[in-house]
C-alpha cells in the first residue's frame, strides 16, 4: 500500500514536472512522511473512536502539534517506537483527559517551569534535523514563548475544563520533550545544531 502510494504520486507529479535523482531522493523521503503520518492519524482516530475520547483527541493533536511545531524536541528513534509514542500521545493521554480530574491551580505552577524550560531549551532538535541557522532558533524560541503565553491567557480565562485539561497536557508533555535529562536518557545528543559545526 505503502509503494503503491509513493508510485502513484511520483507519476503524478512527473507528469508536470521532470525530476531529477536529488529531487526523486526529497520527494521519496517526503511522501513516505506524509503517508505515515495519515496511516497514524486513521488508527490513531479510530482507537479514539472505540475509547470514546475522540474530541479529547482532536483537542490534543491540535494544542500538542501547535506547540511542538515550533519547539520540536525528541523523535521516535524506531517506527515501532513512533506507532507507541503516538498511541500514547494521541489515545492513552486523552483517556487520562477523560478519566481523570486536574486541580485547576496546578496550572499556575506547570506555566512558570515550562515558560523557563522553554526559555532555555526550546527549540530542541534532532541529530536528524539539527537546527543550523541561529536566526531559524531564534524565531522558534520566540514563537514557542508566544504560544505559552496564549496558552496562559486561554488557562485563565476559559471556563471550559477539557480545554484547561487539554492546556496541561500538552505543555506538561512536550516541556517534558525538550528537557536535556530526556535526551540523555534517551541516549540523544542535544543542542545537535553544536555537533554539526563540530563535524563539518
Amino acid at each position: 500500500m505503502k509503494e503503491r502510494f509513493i508510485t502513484k504520486s511520483l507519476n503524478f507529479i512527473g507528469k508536470y514536472e521532470t525530476i531529477d535523482d536529488l529531487k526523486l531522493l526529497k520527494l521519496k523521503y517526503g511522501l513516505e512522511g506524509l503517508y505515515s503520518l495519515i496511516e497514524k492519524l486513521i488508527v490513531v482516530l479510530i482507537i479514539a473512536g472505540i475509547l470514546n475520547t475522540l474530541p479529547e483527541t482532536l483537542m490534543i493533536i491540535a494544542f500538542y502539534a501547535c506547540l511542538r511545531s515550533f519547539s520540536y524536541g525528541l523523535h521516535a528513534k524506531t517506527n515501532l517506537g513512533c506507532w507507541i509514542t503516538s498511541i500514547f500521545l494521541y489515545n492513552i493521554v486523552p483517556l487520562l483527559m477523560k478519566t481523570y480530574l486536574i486541580p485547576q491551580n496546578i496550572g499556575y505552577i506547570v506555566f512558570p517551569i515550562a515558560f523557563l524550560s522553554f526559555l532555555l531549551w526550546a527549540p530542541a532538535d534532532t541529530p536528524k534535523r539539527p537546527l543550523i541557522r541561529k536566526e531559524i532558533r531564534d524565531k522558534c524560541k520566540i514563537k514557542s514563548l508566544i504560544i505559552i503565553s496564549i496558552y496562559l491567557l486561554l488557562y485563565i480565562f476559559t471556563q471550559n475544563i477539557l480545554l484547561k485539561k487539554t492546556i496541561i497536557y500538552a505543555i506538561i508533555i512536550q516541556t517534558i520533550f525538550i528537557n536535556p535529562l530526556s535526551y540523555k536518557i534517551t541516549k540523544t545528543t542535544f543542542n545537535n545544531y553544536k555537533h554539526y559545526k563540530k563535524n563539518n
